[in-house]
């Protein structure tokens, strides 16, 4: 009786530790990136893009502006990741490894899409205790934009979050292991207004609504809400664009604020260079100051564009690049 009694009060004891535990999620675990190299050459701008793959990540209000009955589709990896620092210090900051971030179907005024959210491991030890963590959050969003009389536009995201959380430790000689999937739903909303000729404002609402509950912890997360307004320039091959940002984090002390410039030159039929930077508030602080730079190739049916991100992180060099590949189905 006193062996059961014993048992019953560890088993106690543990539902109890395993329920009031928090869910191990980053503050940026839901952010996701752009779904083109384009974008992410041009300084993670596109606020007031238009028919591109990328509205769906910066203002599905531009997918209203794509009147081609073609379908096409475009795929996202990211190829290499270059720095001194270890791995998982970079993944605080960029909770995405390599390999494929996203797959896009897109035809007249809307979309549907597949992305990562967040995939990456984190360990940590010392002499007597160590942790393992590792996170994968994925997106299957539907996107729809529509245009009004006078050109302005209004679109919309509705995703479907799925993902799983895995911990395992052992702290002071007590083991831990945690094994949790995750479901969950967003919306954002977006809009667009053509100012003149050549010139078009836009604003997302981020994460409207949106939530992720996780089975194991008895609990759900409310996601991130995320402010973006933008202006573009359009004329013949060149682009100009820029970007505010305001993310509304739940925890953490991570950025939120930032302002992004991408710039877009073709300089033939089948070639285009991009650049950008993408800062926090301000460009005065040149430590701060992420820059992004890569290249397009138009090939009949194909288009492949190359992106290369460099910033610097605790005083050392990080370089990213990424290849996406579009084509008409």
């Amino acid at each position: 009786m006193k062996k059961l009694s014993f048992i019953f009060f560890i088993l106690f004891f543990i539902t109890i530790n395993v329920s009031a535990r928090k869910i191990p999620t980053q503050p940026n675990s839901y952010n996701g990136m752009a779904l083109s190299a384009r974008s992410l050459a041009m300084g993670n701008t596109g606020a007031a893009a238009v028919s591109q793959t990328d509205n769906i990540y910066f203002n599905p209000a531009g997918l209203a502006y794509n009147t081609n009955e073609k379908i096409f589709t475009e795929v996202l990896i990211s190829a290499l990741r270059d720095s001194s620092l270890p791995k998982q210090e970079i993944n605080r900051v960029d909770p995405t490894e390599l390999g494929l971030m996203s797959i896009v179907l897109m035809q007249k005024f809307g979309a549907i899409s597949w992305r990562t959210l967040s995939s990456y491991e984190t360990k940590s030890s010392d002499e007597n205790n160590w942790s393992r963590k590792q996170e994968n959050i994925k997106a299957v969003t539907l996107s729809v934009g529509n245009t009004s009389s006078n050109g302005a536009a209004l679109g919309v995201n509705i995703s479907y979050l799925y993902g799983t959380l895995a911990e395992s430790s052992v702290e002071n000689s007590i083991p831990y292991a945690q094994t949790s999937s995750g479901n969950g739903f967003s919306i954002d909303v977006g809009m667009t207004l053509p100012l003149k000729k050549h010139i078009i404002l836009g604003v997302n609402f981020e994460n409207i609504a949106g939530f992720m509950w996780w089975s194991d912890y008895g609990n759900y997360e409310q996601l991130p809400f995320t402010f973006r307004s933008g202006a573009g320039y359009y004329l013949g091959g060149f682009s100009l664009l820029a970007d505010y940002s305001k993310r509304f984090y739940r925890f953490g002390d991570m950025k939120e604020n930032f302002i992004s410039l991408g710039t877009e030159q073709y300089l033939t039929h089948f070639l285009c260079v991009r650049a950008g930077a993408e800062s926090e508030s301000s460009f005065s602080d040149k430590e701060n100051i992420k820059y992004t730079y890569g290249f397009g190739l138009n090939i009949s049916i194909v288009t492949v564009n190359f992106a290369a991100q460099n910033y610097k992180l605790k005083s050392e060099n990080v370089s990213e690049y990424f290849c996406s590949v579009k084509a008409n189905i």
